[in-house]
């Protein structure tokens, strides 16, 4: 069990949520009630998904694991996973430095008209204020990352989906009981206890949801 725990720490990184939640939104169907369906990212075509999601990759996942990979190749910090809440501070701050990126590059490289636009903006700044959120926490406290991350992809799904006619509701139900699943397997480990994991997770899916519902109005 224990080699279970490890492997979907590492699957469900946190860096991973944003890219998660836009895969799940981009390819699994689900309409509006208007036949136009301007807010849905499932009629965006490929090119559109696929750079928009290179977007995502690189300033969600790619450059702030770069970055950390780097600081701990420098002995910054002992483990990518940064177990050690003390280490998690640096690499944290520039993790927010990277959703600053992110969103700067989705208003100058992305249309307004493109359909669901804003459900992109609420995904990149919830998860932005997620960060920050932790980061500020983690001076002092250490919150789970792990739960946070599944707070924000199973907050994506719920508000997103909130919005469509017609959607898969079970996989709405599934982003739930995975974000219990993930939270136990780091438990299990002893990564983080329930206090500090029921906390990451609420910081996430309200950050996200909230961003989410700011933009649609």
């Amino acid at each position: 069990m224990q080699q279970v725990a490890k492997f979907t720490s590492w699957l469900f990184l946190p860096l991973m949520a944003p890219v998660y939640a836009l895969l799940t939104v981009m390819f699994v169907e689900s309409w509006e009630e208007n036949f136009m369906q301007p807010n849905s990212l499932f009629i965006l075509t490929e090119d559109q998904k696929y750079a928009i999601l290179y977007l995502f990759i690189a300033f969600s996942f790619l450059a702030p694991a770069i970055t950390i990979l780097f600081l701990q190749i420098r002995g910054a910090i002992t483990s990518v996973l940064m177990d050690n809440r003390k280490e998690r501070v640096m690499p944290s701050i520039l993790v927010n430095l990277f959703g600053i990126a992110l969103i700067v590059m989705l208003h100058k490289m992305v249309p307004e008209q493109l359909p669901g636009f804003h459900f992109l903006l609420g995904l990149a700044y919830g998860s932005l204020a997620t960060v920050f959120i932790c980061t500020v926490l983690t001076v002092k406290w250490k919150v789970s990352l792990h739960a946070a991350g599944m707070g924000i992809l199973s907050g994506f799904l719920y508000a997103y989906y909130s919005h469509m006619e017609i959607f898969p509701i079970l996989l709405v139900a599934a982003s739930f009981v995975l974000s219990g699943f993930v939270m136990s397997m780091r438990m299990l480990i002893k990564a983080h206890d329930l206090k500090q994991s029921i906390v990451g997770y609420f910081i996430g899916f309200i950050a996200t949801t909230s961003a989410v519902y700011f933009f649609f109005v």
